[in-house]
């Protein structure tokens, strides 16, 4: 599993709200998402946004992000913490009770 830290960071003066960051980039139109993925990211953006602090994912919904950032062009060098926590999201190991 993927942990990715949901907390806002701020940037000069201005907060980022890194859940509305990464739940934009999941309905990016270069992802031409059909009805059911557009059905299964809307799940996945719920799940971010319903999440406090930090969110676990697993590894098929960690590479629907992923994917989403890794599509997206027009990024700027103040997306670099946003684009960190995603792309460089700790490794958790789970231990199923």
């Amino acid at each position: 599993m993927k942990k990715i830290d949901l907390t806002p960071y701020t940037l000069g003066e201005q907060e980022v709200n890194v859940k509305g960051g990464i739940v934009m980039l999941l309905f990016n139109p270069s992802l031409k998402l059909s009805a059911r993925d557009l059905i299964a990211q809307d799940a996945l953006a719920k799940k971010i946004e319903a999440s406090e602090g930090s969110i676990l994912l697993e590894a098929s919904e960690y590479i629907k992000v992923k994917n989403a950032f890794e599509s997206f062009t027009g990024f700027g060098r103040g997306d670099l913490e946003l684009i960190n926590r995603v792309l460089n999201a700790e490794d958790v190991k789970v231990k199923e009770a």
